[in-house]
């Protein structure tokens, strides 16, 4: 007679059960391919050291490489880092970026061996190949962190992602230069290397004024003038930046924004509007513009002037997903002065609102 303890049904006890071995095949997978090379073990040494049959690491994986592969999967750091970017994030640079190095460096560390054996077999490649939708989350995660910095006005303007790429190429090349022991970050801690690099970033990005007087205080009246200049940026001129999370998937919000209805709301009534990149549009109210860029399930970049202004904005529209959803951002710079400003900001606001009721709506 099967016992179960713990568990609200048979099913619930075999789940765990083929998780537990699943995991304990990765592990001494791991364990064994960082001593031999994955050529140099077999899978019968794999399941006798996770303490299973061979049978079971066929049924579990199907091959070897099935079993590398997977075990990349769950121990990389998409997920992880996904979540530090969603309950670490204090809108400091210096804070933030030392946070994300922190997390960063102790996944890397904790998962020193899966490198190895990945990084040194040159039969690996397709492994290496699969593995870049990893890095290349995290790269979208910190362009987006810079962005939405940007938006607030606290951070020059620059090439986000490139600022991202750099950041990652900094503390991946850390963290090589220690997986194959020497290099010249060997001779300073890890901790030393986040802090340096987070106060790089910090002192080379972060807003400031050149009229400082003799006492390294800025002026008053300057400063004050600054300030009443909320939402300008020297090369973006006037810009605003609004977000609101919603309880639907990305895919239902990407859907909504780029269909018909969404469409009317955002962008104004309009005939046949194709969201594609090149595409004119122009809607009944006398808005017209073009679609710049368009990357399904992110977002949509277009040139967006309202009727009777004399330049266009730029408007950027993108999902991203949210613990508890997704999160619709919208950002919109290159206006001509803080009226025009308030103005969008109150029409966004709108807009968010309008969104907001027929997802939700639709939920309900």
């Amino acid at each position: 007679m099967l016992v179960i303890t713990n568990y609200q049904s048979e099913a619930d006890f075999i789940a765990h059960d083929e998780f537990d071995s699943r995991e304990k095949l990765m592990q001494a997978a791991i364990d064994l391919m960082a001593d031999k090379g994955f050529k140099g073990v077999s899978t019968k040494e794999i399941a006798a050291a996770a303490g299973v049959s061979e049978m079971t690491l066929f049924r579990r994986f199907g091959t070897k490489l099935t079993l590398l592969e997977q075990a990349v999967e769950r121990y990389h750091y998409a997920v992880e880092m996904t979540i530090a970017f969603e309950n670490q994030i204090v809108w400091s640079l210096g804070e933030d970026l030392k946070s994300i190095g922190r997390v960063y460096h102790d996944i890397m560390a904790r998962n020193r061996k899966l490198y190895l054996i990945v990084l040194k077999d040159d039969a690996l490649a397709g492994v290496r190949e699969k593995a870049q939708r990893h890095p290349k989350k995290m790269l979208e995660l910190l362009t987006d962190y810079l962005n939405e910095m940007r938006v607030r006005g606290m951070l020059v303007e620059t090439d986000t992602q490139m600022q991202a790429m750099t950041f990652m190429w900094m503390h991946f090349g850390a963290f090589v230069s220690r997986l194959y022991g020497g290099g010249p970050s060997s001779e300073a801690s890890m901790a030393d290397v986040i802090e340096s690099s987070a106060a790089l970033y910090e002192k080379a990005l972060t807003p400031r004024y050149d009229e400082w007087g003799s006492d390294k205080t800025m002026d008053t009246t300057l400063k004050h003038e600054a300030e009443s200049s909320v939402g300008k940026t020297k090369d973006a001129g006037y810009q605003i930046g609004i977000r609101r999370t919603l309880p639907v998937t990305v895919e239902a919000a990407w859907r909504y924004l780029t269909g018909a209805d969404g469409l009317r709301v955002w962008l104004g009534e309009a005939e046949d509007v194709v969201v594609r990149e090149g595409e004119n549009f122009a809607t009944r109210e006398g808005n017209s513009g073009r679609f710049t860029v368009v990357k399904p399930l992110s977002h949509v970049r277009l040139q967006w002037m309202r009727s009777g202004w004399e330049a266009p904005s730029s408007l950027q529209i993108r999902v991203l997903a949210a613990k508890q959803g997704a999160t619709i951002s919208i950002h919109q710079d290159k206006l001509s002065g803080p009226a025009v400003r308030e103005e969008m900001k109150a029409y966004w606001e709108g807009v968010q609102e309008a969104i907001r009721l027929r997802l939700e709506g639709e939920l309900g």
